[in-house]
């Protein structure tokens, strides 16, 4: 963690003199890093196929036979919960002739079939029927099962590992990870609903959406600047993940500041990025996970929002309240912030040798790019 002081009195003392968190400097990032083929490619070497990363989260699945698809780069993976405490991965591909046997997602599945010659595996991932089964008499059923991948639980996180060297690398990262996210455990969370929206902008520029507060009163003046106060904000970094605490527009008339716990989170919002690629807006009530991935060029990404609430969602009145959140959310990032975005990406090509600039008062943002780029050195 960047600062030992409490953080309620340190976001007091910002909000008293307009202030924010500073970097020590300007950083100048390129135009190239989010234009190159190339160094896109080796992102999604470096980045999503040889470290951790951040999948989904357990309570989408609560219970046995819930289960969701996604594609990890080129990997097609199946997320199954397989009874109450366990959750499995595995490469969503046939062993007969390599067919998707699972698509997008659902509850309460008994077994997987597949849809070109009716392979059957169950929730273990094993094959349990195969029609002509004499046909394949000379492999047995337990040497086709589907191949399982290593994912891990932490806090309702689900982190996948495709090899050593990433599985290395997560650990490494627990102590950050218990440090940052002690207060949030989402296996105690309940899923809403999702939407997932294809883009056409890097992947890293979609993040960059999330890093800082200052664009809050120009960007979203009629939306967001009535609830969140703009370029005021507390930095810390985990390693290379990141927290920004924000005030919100009613600390300005808590005749109390920060006192407890509790108002603390009531009126600030939380912005967690899970490096590098999963953003948690945290509510005092509710939980935003934006989960963002490299499309398959350079200039697209695939972005999914979902929403976790505190309390199931039971009554009208409830899911009508969680709508309302959950359509203010995306519809602020899908209208505000991602088309202009958009535009951003376009001028890119108009003059890719120039800098983007990063100020003192934009420390994720430096510190998203820089950790970046270290993990593309270290390899």
């Amino acid at each position: 963690m960047k600062n030992k002081i409490d953080i309620k009195s340190r976001l007091h003392n910002l909000i008293i003199n307009r202030e924010t968190d500073y970097a020590n400097n300007i950083y100048k990032n390129p135009v190239k890093e989010y234009i190159d083929p190339k160094r896109d490619c080796k992102e999604k070497d470096v980045l999503f196929k040889n470290a951790p990363v951040c999948i989904g989260i357990a309570s989408e699945i609560p219970n046995k036979g819930d289960w969701f698809t996604l594609e990890l780069i080129d990997t097609p993976i199946l997320v199954v919960r397989k009874n109450i405490k366990e959750i499995s991965a595995y490469l969503n591909i046939c062993t007969h002739r390599g067919a998707k046997i699972a698509l997008n997602k659902g509850k309460k599945a008994h077994s997987f079939k597949c849809p070109y010659h009716s392979w059957i595996y169950n929730l273990e991932g094993k094959l349990i029927g195969r029609p002509r089964d004499n046909a394949f008499n000379t492999i047995e059923k337990n040497e086709c099962n589907l191949k399982e991948l290593n994912i891990h639980n932490h806090n309702g996180f689900l982190w996948l590992t495709l090899n050593k060297k990433s599985n290395k690398k997560y650990n490494n990262n627990i102590k950050n990870l218990n440090l940052m996210l002690k207060n949030y455990n989402l296996n105690n969370y309940y899923f809403y609903k999702s939407k997932k929206i294809n883009i056409n902008m890097n992947w890293k520029l979609a993040t960059d959406t999330f890093l800082e507060l200052y664009h809050i009163n120009s960007l979203h003046d009629e939306t967001l600047s009535p609830i969140i106060m703009s370029d005021t904000a507390l930095f810390d970094s985990f390693g290379s993940n990141i927290r920004i605490i924000g005030p919100r527009i009613s600390a300005l008339n808590s005749k109390k500041l920060f006192k407890t716990d509790k108002e603390f989170k009531t009126h600030t919002i939380q912005i967690i990025t899970l490096f590098p690629n999963t953003v948690l807006v945290i509510h005092p009530e509710h939980v935003e996970v934006w989960h963002i991935l490299p499309g398959n060029k350079e200039n697209e990404s695939e972005v999914t929002l979902s929403l976790f609430s505190k309390e199931e969602a039971k009554t009208k009145s409830a899911k009508k309240h969680w709508d309302n959140n959950f359509n203010l959310a995306i519809n602020v990032v899908q209208e505000e912030d991602f088309p202009l975005g958009e535009d951003i990406q376009k001028g890119f090509y108009a003059d890719p040798n120039r800098d983007l600039i990063f100020g003192k008062n934009e420390p994720g943002l430096q510190h998203f790019h820089k950790k970046i780029n270290q993990a593309l050195k270290q390899g």
